[in-house]
C-alpha cells in the first residue's frame, strides 16, 4: 500500500465526505434524495454543470501548455465537484426539517441597526442600472467569470497554487451546506423587496416552493424536490460572498494582476447580495470567514499531499515499489 494513498486525491476524500454526509442525514431523519427535473435541471445546467464541462475543457486544452498532473486534476475535479454540488443541495432542501428554528428576525434586527450600508448598497446597485440592467443576470455571470479565470489563470501560470484552488472550492461548497444548519435564516426578502424585480419574482416562487415543503412534509419534497432542486433558501452564510472572496484571496496571494478587476467583481458581488435582499448584512463576514477556513484547510490538506507524494518517491524502491 502507498504512503500517500489516502491523502493523494483529497478531491475525492472530500466528495466522499460529502456523499457520506447527505446518506447520513438522509436515513437518520428520513429524508429524500432527490435529483434535478425540469425547470430546476435546466438551470443546474446553465449556473453549475456548463462550467464543470468547462472544466473538462480546460483540462484538454491546457494539457497541452500546463504540466501534465494539471490537466488531470481538472479531470479529477470533474466527478468530485459535481458530487459535493449534489449533496449541498439534498442538504439545502432538509434545512427547515433538520433544524426548524430560524433566525431571519436576529439578522434582521441588525439590518436595522446597520440601515444606512442596506440603503447604500441599493442605492449603487439601483445606479448601475444603465450599465448592468436587472435582466443581465450580474449577479451569477459574474461569479461564473471568476470561476473561469482563477481556474485557468491558476491552471497555467501558478500551476502549484491549483490544487490548493480546488481544494478550497470543494471544501467551501461542502461545509457551506452544514454551516447552513447552525443557525438558519431564509433571507431579508421576506420583510422587503430588493431593487431587482426579477429576482424578487424569483425569490417568491423559491418562498413558495419553501413553504409547500414544510405544509406537506418530506413526502411532498421527495414528490416535487426535483422541481425545486436548488430552490432550497439559506442565506447565512452567503456562499456567492464566500466564493468570490476566495478567488479574490487567490489573486492577492498568487497573482496579483487579477486584483483590480477582482476587486471590482467582489464589490459588485457583496453590493448586490444586498441590494437584492438575497441576504442580511451578518452573512457576507460569516461569508467571509468561510472562505478564510477552507483556504486555510485547503492549505494543509495540499502540504499534507506533497509530504505523502514525496515520501513515496523516498520509500518506494525501499518497499519493492509496492
Amino acid at each position: 500500500m502507498r504512503i500517500g494513498s489516502v491523502l493523494a486525491n483529497p478531491e475525492v476524500v472530500i466528495a466522499a465526505a460529502a456523499l457520506a454526509t447527505m446518506l447520513g442525514l438522509s436515513v437518520g431523519f428520513h429524508l429524500p434524495i432527490v435529483l434535478p427535473s425540469g425547470e430546476r435541471a435546466g438551470f443546474v445546467g446553465v449556473h453549475y454543470i456548463y462550467p464543470l464541462i468547462g472544466i473538462v475543457l480546460m483540462g484538454l486544452t491546457t494539457s497541452i501548455r500546463a504540466p501534465r498532473e494539471i490537466a488531470q486534476r481538472f479531470l479529477l475535479a470533474v466527478p468530485c465537484y459535481a458530487a459535493v454540488l449534489f449533496a449541498h443541495f439534498n442538504m439545502k432542501l432538509w434545512i427547515p426539517y433538520l433544524n426548524p428554528t430560524r433566525y431571519d428576525a436576529v439578522y434582521w434586527q441588525v439590518d436595522q441597526l446597520l440601515r444606512p450600508l442596506v440603503t447604500f448598497s441599493m442605492v449603487v446597485r439601483e445606479a448601475l442600472t444603465p450599465l448592468i440592467p436587472y435582466q443581465a443576470n450580474a449577479y451569477m455571470i459574474v461569479f461564473i467569470a471568476m470561476f473561469y479565470l482563477s481556474f485557468i489563470y491558476h491552471a497555467l501560470k501558478t500551476p502549484e497554487q491549483f490544487v490548493p484552488l480546488i481544494l478550497s472550492v470543494l471544501i467551501l461548497q461542502f461545509l457551506g451546506s452544514l454551516f447552513y444548519m447552525a443557525a438558519p435564516a431564509i433571507g431579508p426578502f421576506i420583510y422587503e423587496a430588493g431593487v431587482n424585480p426579477i429576482i424578487t419574482q424569483g425569490q417568491q416562487g423559491m418562498l413558495g416552493f419553501y413553504r409547500q415543503s414544510l405544509a406537506h412534509g418530506p413526502g411532498w419534497l421527495a414528490a416535487h424536490g426535483g422541481e425545486g432542486f436548488t430552490a432550497g433558501l439559506a442565506a447565512m452564510p452567503s456562499l456567492h460572498a464566500a466564493g468570490a472572496f476566495l478567488f479574490f484571496l487567490f489573486a492577492w496571494r498568487h497573482a496579483r494582476r487579477l486584483v483590480p478587476i477582482y476587486a471590482l467583481a467582489l464589490t459588485y458581488i457583496l453590493i448586490a447580495a444586498i441590494a437584492s435582499r438575497w441576504h442580511y448584512l451578518v452573512d457576507i463576514p460569516a461569508g467571509i470567514a468561510l472562505a478564510w477556513v477552507s483556504h486555510m484547510l485547503a492549505d494543509r490538506l495540499a502540504s499534507s499531499r506533497s509530504i505523502e507524494t514525496s515520501l513515496d518517491v523516498v520509500a518506494g524502491p525501499l518497499l519493492g515499489g509496492r
